[in-house]
């Protein structure tokens, strides 16, 4: 039986327009490197050498473009409805997101949802997504198996397999597959199928 849900942000609730010339360009001259930052937050790790005021520094120049996009972001799918409908099921739901404190917050009220969650985790807490999961799961007290989680991208589902939550993969356009069979939705509406 489903208990609770964590849901990813970008990609999955909404569609965040970050400006990436821009924000390659800056994280290019704060590194002094001419390659592209991809992927993001593990290159920024990486060339950070784990300095930490260094990739606090890097943080916030993403910072700030999130900041300017959550100013135009999209709605997708019809979260706030359903988003509402789940929580009217008692489902204890969490938010795990790759984005800043600042955006994140800016998102949620303006979607005015903030009071949906039970547990919220960003980047400025943690930027690793397997703890992000678990850090939700011990927080909400869940048993794993009783929680779906629901993202974008490949690295979303890994690690919600890796924390023994039942992966669902939130299909937005032509992507890879995981290694492993998992559950995939075109639309969130599909969730509501998955926990009746």
């Amino acid at each position: 039986m489903i208990k609770g849900i964590i849901f990813d942000l970008d990609g999955t609730l909404i569609q965040l327009p970050i400006n990436y010339d821009i924000l390659q360009s800056n994280l290019k001259f704060f590194f002094n490197t001419s390659k592209n930052l991809t992927p993001l937050i593990p290159t920024i790790i990486e060339l950070s050498k784990n300095d930490q005021n260094k990739i606090k520094k890097a943080f916030s120049l993403i910072c700030k473009e999130e900041i300017l996009a959550s100013k135009n972001f999209k709605i997708m799918d019809d979260a706030i409805e359903i988003l509402q409908f789940l929580k009217s099921k008692n489902l204890i739901l969490s938010l795990v997101t790759m984005q800043c404190r600042d955006a994140l917050e800016k998102i949620l009220y303006k979607m005015n949802i903030l009071d949906l969650f039970d547990f919220i985790i960003t980047r400025d807490e943690n930027y690793n997504r397997f703890e992000q999961i678990q850090y939700s799961l011990n927080h909400t007290s869940l048993n794993s198996s009783e929680v779906l989680m629901i993202g974008d991208r490949i690295h979303d589902v890994e690690s919600s397999k890796k924390a023994g939550c039942i992966p669902i993969l939130k299909i937005n356009k032509i992507q890879k597959n995981p290694s492993f069979s998992c559950t995939k939705i075109q639309n969130l509406i599909e969730i509501q199928n998955l926990i009746n």
